[in-house]
């Protein structure tokens, strides 16, 4: 079911099962049309899979036909109040290059050492397009591959620190559902990021809303 958690005060957070979210991040991507290949997409067993999609068509963000999306807009909202990048694992480092340097920097020591990795937020609207200049650089990187990140980013200069400039969430490969490549560069899937920018809330919420405008 969905609990209501209280996170934070000026939020509510409806905290939903990893499956929900996996499920939901394969539906809003529409890749979709049968509860069987959502299943497999979503990495969920096919009892779990119904049970998700019929509460998902019981509260009306889903059509009963094809997994169609009722209402996109809704669903993403659901899904953005879900959770919160801050509540992640995540480890920081320290860079001295601009932003836009230490994006490329990063994508080249990943692809070196076939690490797994997509950017978020503002990193990934840089690529998209330009709408806020980041002043930090934010990625996803795969749980299993951290020790590895911290060894492999202080070679290159982006060194630990309490509190940089460049935050790595470690999650697990679901989250990188349909990702894509623009440029070289990996970034999150268009409805992962969209979700990422309105939970990290001020700004954020506003470049959400331009994403919004372009359709994601």
């Amino acid at each position: 079911g969905l609990d209501m958690g209280h996170i934070g005060l000026d939020k509510i957070k409806m905290l939903i099962s990893k499956s929900m979210q996996s499920i939901i991040r394969v539906i809003l991507n529409e890749k979709v049309k049968s509860v069987r290949e959502l299943a497999k997409e979503s990495g969920n067993s096919l009892g779990i899979t119904s049970k998700i999609v019929n509460q998902l068509i019981a509260t009306g963000y889903l059509e009963k036909r094809n997994l169609k999306l009722k209402n996109k807009e809704k669903l993403l909202e659901f899904y953005s109040s879900s959770f919160s990048l801050k509540e992640l694992d995540s480890m920081y480092f320290i860079a001295s290059e601009r932003p836009a340097y230490i994006i490329k920097k990063i994508a080249n020591i990943a692809d070196k050492n076939k690490l797994i990795y997509a950017f978020t937020l503002f990193s990934a609207t840089e690529i998209i397009r330009p709408y806020v200049s980041p002043n930090e650089t934010h990625l996803y990187i795969l749980e299993k591959q951290k020790k590895e990140w911290e060894s492999v980013l202080p070679k290159n200069n982006i060194l630990p620190a309490q509190k940089g400039n460049v935050a790595l969430f470690a999650v697990d490969e679901h989250y990188f559902y349909n990702y894509r490549k623009i440029n070289g560069i990996n970034i999150i899937s268009l409805p992962q990021l969209y979700a990422d920018l309105k939970s990290y809330g001020g700004r954020g919420e506003e470049v959400a809303k331009m994403l919004g405008d372009l359709n994601v």
